[in-house]
């Protein structure tokens, strides 16, 4: 069997072709008129795009109609078939509509979902005589693995991905060929479909799969050895990962991570934007790696961190004194949850080393809060300079209920209370206890925006720092009952599963905006945007004001869920990284690709990494703080 494939560039799908021990050839499709087609039985055209040059196209019908193979990717133009310009795929889904015993891959099913990426692909104009669909495109698909539907309802406006006409050609829309450099998912699904390929292609079925680029910790986590081991390597990796997105030494903020959108040839796209929260989320970071490890480097990252959220990031003088800027652009614009993410670091440094130098700014930042703050306790979603008005400020401070929600309102709280103990306001303690009671008032039906995993998991901070101020066993109640609800969706990987009881959230199963990972209660998703990366934090500060060993054990837990689910690899812009979706069976990142901001394959420096990362340092915090007590 001997193949020729036209490229002359080092792709998977090739190396897979040459692992299925065929004699493969090279040749460059620019020069192909000039390229004897004889003596070969397949051929490979890598075009994207591209057209044939009517000379070689001749040559090649030719050999093809003697029964040659002829697989395409990409190619705009083959026989009666020809296609329009090439269409982005990020929040397109490819869905499966042939069974094996009917043409299609081993393993795969109708209506099996793959998903591979922000990829390019040309749509057929219409379909020809022998044409046999095997994967299709479509849209806004709220679905985890399968879509559970006909294959009517599938193939309804689709757009045909992957087909053959006849018996000796295959063509495929879309760009498979760096399909693990690219880490299209979910892998055993690719590599079933590549096989497949291959096999069509070679008639062989011994065949191996290029490496990803993608790869997690598989060390045995329950010897405490190795256990601290890599907690200790994890926490380095993903600090170093930190450092890369830093705007002078943090001088000027940090860059918000990368995109979901990796492209076909696994090239990232970073997100750029300098947030506020992030930037103070990363100084938190900084500030224990240096303090843990007696690095002034990283400390003096911290101070630039935090000398930019506080100096041309807040707002000084004025009706909106003390506000603290969203990002670079969004310039008057103030989330509270935001704010006090970004404010948290300089608090945990008041809390733990009595440290007391950015108080006043910190104190000015939560009065701006405060003064927005409704009679519950609680603020709406956002507010924007440009409205506050006076009236509208007397407005908000009169409004009886704010937006009860722990997404927007938890972790203000949570800095309120330390504040508290740090300054000894007591107006911020009755705000944050008003507000966490208001909010506990509605539980569990309050204002979910992902799911009911997200608000779980985002009170179990505040609800620890309010019992270590208050003492009072309603609020220890408060606590536990959270956390037992909690533990309910705990998965054996580790990690906490995505839930919405009644799909109430307002992001839930939703394709079209923002949107939660969720497709379906039960799903093995775990979302480390919104989620489960608040809780490292959250048990560790819950074990340190209850002495509880449960909370010391939920916190090893999920600490060893993080190393588990950190990216390993050679590639030092995804090394020490953690993206939001994770899927807990089939051990990848992986999760419905719908979010028009930061979906599956996103990775956060402020909400995601620096938060884990600060709650797998701060029990070594409390214990250089407070000692072995």
């Amino acid at each position: 069997m001997k193949c020729l494939i036209f490229d002359d560039r080092s792709y998977d799908l090739s190396a897979v072709i040459e692992s299925c021990g065929v004699e493969t050839s090279y040749a460059s499709l620019d020069d192909a008129i000039n390229t004897d087609l004889s003596g070969f039985d397949a051929y490979i055209i890598y075009a994207d795009g591209k057209v044939l040059d009517p000379r070689f196209r001749i040559s090649l019908e030719k050999e093809v109609a003697a029964g040659k193979k002829l697989f395409t990717e990409g190619l705009n133009s083959w026989g009666g078939i020809y296609s329009g310009d090439p269409v982005d795929t990020t929040r397109m889904r490819l869905v499966v509509v042939a069974e094996p015993e009917n043409g299609g891959a081993e393993g795969l099913h109708t209506g099996d979902l793959l998903d591979d990426g922000s990829n390019r692909m040309i749509c057929p104009w219409y379909k020809v005589p022998e044409f046999k669909p095997i994967l299709v495109y479509q849209n806004h698909i709220i679905a985890h693995k399968h879509w559970n539907a006909p294959l009517s309802d599938i193939m309804k406006d689709s757009l045909s991905a992957l087909w053959t006409v006849g018996d000796n050609v295959m063509m495929c829309a879309f760009l498979i060929h760096n399909f693990s450099r690219a880490w299209f998912a979910p892998q055993k699904s690719w590599q079933s479909l590549v096989g497949f390929i291959a096999h069509w292609i070679t008639g062989s079925l011994s065949f191996s799969i290029p490496s990803s680029p993608v790869r997690f910790c598989k060390d045995e986590l329950a010897d405490d050895r190795v256990f601290e081991e890599c907690r200790k390597k994890a926490i380095e990796n993903g600090t170093e990962w930190l450092r890369r997105f830093l705007v002078d030494d943090g001088k000027g903020g940090i860059r918000e991570g990368f995109k979901h959108n990796i492209s076909p040839d696994g090239e990232l796209q970073f997100a750029d934007a300098v947030r506020n929260d992030c930037s103070g989320e990363a100084a938190g970071v900084f500030l224990f790696y240096g303090m843990l490890n007696g690095k002034q480097e990283y400390l003096d990252y911290s101070d630039n961190l935090r000398d930019f959220t506080f100096g041309p990031m807040q707002i000084k003088g004025g009706k909106l004194d003390g506000m603290m800027r969203w990002t670079h652009t969004a310039w008057e614009v103030c989330y509270q949850d935001d704010v006090s993410r970004s404010i948290l670091t300089s608090l945990y440094e008041c809390f733990f080393f009595d440290n007391k130098k950015r108080l006043p700014d910190i104190c000015r930042a939560l009065d701006f809060l405060v003064r927005t703050t409704a009679k519950d306790g609680c603020r709406v979603a956002r507010t924007d300079g440009p409205d506050l008005t006076d009236e509208k400020i007397t407005e908000l401070v009169n409004e009886e209920h704010g937006r009860r929600s722990a997404h927007y309102n938890a972790y203000y709280h949570a800095a309120l209370l330390l504040a508290y103990k740090c300054c000894g306001n007591e107006k911020y303690f009755e705000v944050a206890k008003n507000g966490l009671e208001s909010i506990m008032a509605l539980y569990p039906e309050t204002g979910r925006e992902q799911s009911e995993t997200e608000e779980l998991c985002r009170l179990i901070l505040p609800l620890a720092l309010l019992y270590y101020m208050s003492k009072e066993s309603k609020h220890r109640d408060m606590l536990y009952l959270v956390t037992r609800d909690l533990c309910r969706l705990r998965h054996p990987f580790g990690g906490y599963c995505e839930w919405d009881t009644g799909y109430k959230a307002h992001y839930s199963r939703e394709s079209r905006s923002e949107c939660s990972l969720l497709a379906e209660n039960g799903d093995p998703v775990a979302d480390l945007l919104y989620s489960n990366n608040w809780l490292p934090l959250g048990f560790a500060f819950a074990y340190l004001t209850t002495g509880d060993e449960m909370f010391a054990s939920l916190w090893r837990g999920i600490v060893e869920f993080f190393i588990k689910t950190q990216i390993i690899s050679d590639n030092s812009d995804l090394n020490g990284a953690w993206c939001r979706a994770f899927d807990m069976e089939s051990e990848e990142i992986y999760g419905c690709p719908h979010d028009i901001g930061w979906a599956a394959r996103c990775s956060e420096t402020g909400w995601t990494d620096a938060e884990i990362l600060m709650g797998m340092m701060l029990p070594d915090i409390v214990k250089k703080t407070f000692g072995d007590k």
